[in-house]
C-alpha cells in the first residue's frame, strides 16, 4: 500500500513537470495552471490505479473524477458571486458545500442514467 502511495507521488511528479513544460509553451500565461497541476495528478492517479488494481477499480476512479469536475464547476459559478457578497471564509464555506451537494448530485443522477 505504502509503494502504491509513493509511485502515485513519482509519476505524479514527473507529470506534473511535462505539463509544466507544456504550459510554458501556452499563450495566453493564465493557462497555464490549468496544465501544470489538473490533469497530471489525475493521469498519474487513474494509470497507476489501472495497473495495480485493475480497470473496474480505474473506472470508478474516472467517474468520481468526472463528478468532482462537475462539482468544481458549480462551485466556481457559485463562489464568484457569494464571496464578492460575504467575505472569504463565509463565501468560500458555502461554495464548498455547494460543491459536495452538486457532486454527489451528478453521481446520484448519473447513476440511475448511465447505471454507474
Amino acid at each position: 500500500m505504502l509503494w502504491e502511495y509513493i509511485a502515485k507521488f513519482f509519476v505524479g511528479g514527473l507529470l506534473v513537470c511535462l505539463f509544466a513544460l507544456i504550459s510554458q509553451a501556452c499563450e495566453p500565461k493564465q493557462f497555464a495552471g490549468l496544465f501544470s497541476a489538473a490533469p497530471s495528478v489525475l493521469l498519474a492517479s487513474l494509470v497507476l490505479t489501472l495497473l495495480i488494481k485493475g480497470v473496474g477499480y480505474a473506472t470508478l476512479t474516472a467517474e468520481g473524477a468526472i463528478t468532482g469536475a462537475a462539482g468544481l464547476i458549480f462551485y466556481c459559478l457559485v463562489a464568484t458571486r457569494i464571496i464578492h457578497r460575504t467575505n472569504g471564509l463565509v463565501g468560500s464555506l458555502c461554495s464548498m458545500a455547494g460543491w459536495l451537494v452538486a457532486s454527489l448530485g451528478i453521481f446520484a443522477l448519473l447513476s440511475v442514467i448511465v447505471h454507474w
